[in-house]
């Protein structure tokens, strides 16, 4: 044996040498591949055990199946009507020759003629045994009829339809057995990076469901109304309105209501209406068939921290007083111009979104304790709190708030005459001087100051003259300017 093994070994060498020679990429590759295929199956082996351990999934898993029954897809048609089209047998009426002469035909009157608009989107039942479910008002407002489409593929006629476009919040009514209602939570404890579920019929695909977090909190698009939305990153699409948004444990914390696209299509920016705003909302549909909000009296303004420091002010959270309505709650609970807004009831106020929110969400009637700061003290006033006006306008005596608060100089004013007034369109006894030149790319002009407004104090010293303007200027010592600015449609 030990002869055989020593006449093998040379020719074992000289065998794979030619091997190599003649076959040495395929021989590469073979033993790449098998090197590769080992390690991927020891990264399968691998993953095997860690998804033993996958909790989200599970849990998603969990809170989809439990919500899914409570959201259903709403179907609506809304009749529009066509324009009726002229009379065209007698063409020689318009300037055409007819081949035969007719006698004259009295008008005959044309009958309505109507076209089928048909819209999608979702919904959440809420209340199980009286068959509510909750929307947005874009879905169902002014629809002529509405369907609901059930998880388990029943179709019911909406029986009663109720809604505020003021948050675009709807509550559909249907008579239906054997439903499954989604809880309401508490949206003021969510916090920005929990996950979140949002279910719904995204371009009519029943029964979606996506995934994501909370972006961001207390976001306001701009378009009016009440708003305090949810961002989320959970992909919202048309079909989506109306749909919940879920916590984690399968509550409704948000009802998608609006994305921010440049295209028309998810972006990963999803807006959802708070819950605490829903569920009070609903309730009020639900017992009254409308919402009756609370009314303090005030136009408000935001500060910025140079502002905030005028003013003598902890920090710039809160909402600046602009002006107090005659006669309204506020006026006489004692609250005053340039009093500083921070708190109601204890709850701190952000800003002026938030102020106004939290007010609509005061009850008629109600009093409210509202902790304020004037001339950098701190003071707390009791105000009883009334119903909305249904003309805000009006009741505030002023047009569309201009927010002005330059911070340093550019301006050139005189004087205020009551021609000057009349001519600015101010009524009488406007007092002040008026702007007459505002310097371009100066800070007054940043700010919005306009020739034409009144200014009528400088850091709180009231102004009736041009001199008395430039002193008040001169008194600054070149320091940043709080002025308080009137336009002529009783804006300040």
């Amino acid at each position: 044996m030990k002869h055989v093994r020593k006449f093998l070994t040379p020719a074992s060498v000289i065998l794979v040498v030619v091997l190599a020679i003649v076959f040495g990429d395929a021989v590469v590759e073979r033993v790449s591949y098998a090197a590769n295929k080992g390690a991927n199956i020891a990264d399968r082996e691998a993953l095997a055990e860690l998804s033993k351990h996958d909790q989200l999934s599970e849990l998603f898993r969990t809170v989809a199946k439990t919500v899914k029954p409570s959201v259903v897809e709403v179907r609506i048609k809304k009749r529009v009507s066509v324009p009726q089209m002229p009379d065209f047998e007698n063409f020689s009426d318009f300037g055409l020759p007819s081949r035969r002469r007719r006698s004259p035909r009295r008008p005959q009157p044309q009958q309505p003629r109507y076209f089928l608009q048909r819209g999608l989107g979702s919904g959440v039942i809420v209340d199980a045994d009286k068959g509510h479910i909750l929307t947005n008002h874009h879905v169902v407002g002014g629809a002529d009829e509405v369907e609901i489409i059930l998880a388990d593929g029943r179709k019911f006629k909406a029986k009663k339809v109720l809604s505020d476009p003021q948050t675009d919040l709807a509550v559909v009514k249907i008579n239906a057995d054997g439903l499954i209602a989604a809880p309401l939570g508490d949206s003021d404890k969510m916090q920005v990076g929990d996950w979140v579920l949002a279910i719904g019929s995204p371009e009519g695909l029943h029964q979606t469901v996506t995934a994501g977090i909370i972006s961001a909190k207390g976001r306001v698009t701009g378009r009016g109304g009440y708003e305090n939305f949810l961002q989320t990153d959970a992909a919202i699409n048309h079909g989506n309105s109306g749909g919940p948004l879920v916590n984690m444990r399968g509550e409704i914390i948000g009802i998608n209501a609006a994305i921010v696209s440049r295209t028309g299509v998810n972006e990963g920016l999803g807006l959802a209406i708070p819950s605490n705003m829903a569920g009070n909302v609903m309730k009020q549909l639900i017992k009254s068939g409308k919402v009756v909000r609370g009314f303090l009296g005030v136009t408000i303004q935001d500060v910025d921290e140079k502002l905030a420091g005028s003013f003598k002010l902890p920090s710039p959270d809160g909402a600046l007083v602009t002006r107090v309505a005659k006669d309204s709650p506020a006026g006489q609970a004692g609250i005053k111009e340039e009093d500083f807004i921070v708190a109601i009831n204890a709850g701190p106020v952000k800003n002026v979104n938030d102020l106004r929110n939290r007010v609509a969400g005061l009850t008629p009637g109600s009093e409210a304790k509202f902790t304020l700061y004037r001339d950098g003290k701190k003071k707390i006033v009791t105000v009883k709190i009334v119903a909305q006006p249904a003309d805000m306008r009006t009741a505030l005596g002023v047009g569309k708030e201009k927010k002005v608060a330059p911070e340093r100089y550019g301006l050139e004013v005189q004087t205020l005459t009551e021609a000057l007034a009349a001519r600015g369109g101010y009524g009488k006894g406007a007092k002040g001087v008026l702007v007459v030149k505002v310097a371009p790319e100066s800070d007054a002009a940043e700010r919005g100051l306009l020739a034409g407004m009144i200014i009528d104090s400088v850091g709180g010293r009231k102004v009736t003259t041009a001199d008395e303007f430039a002193s008040a200027v001169s008194a600054a010592g070149g320091k940043p300017l709080r002025l308080r600015v009137n336009i002529p449609d009783g804006g300040r």
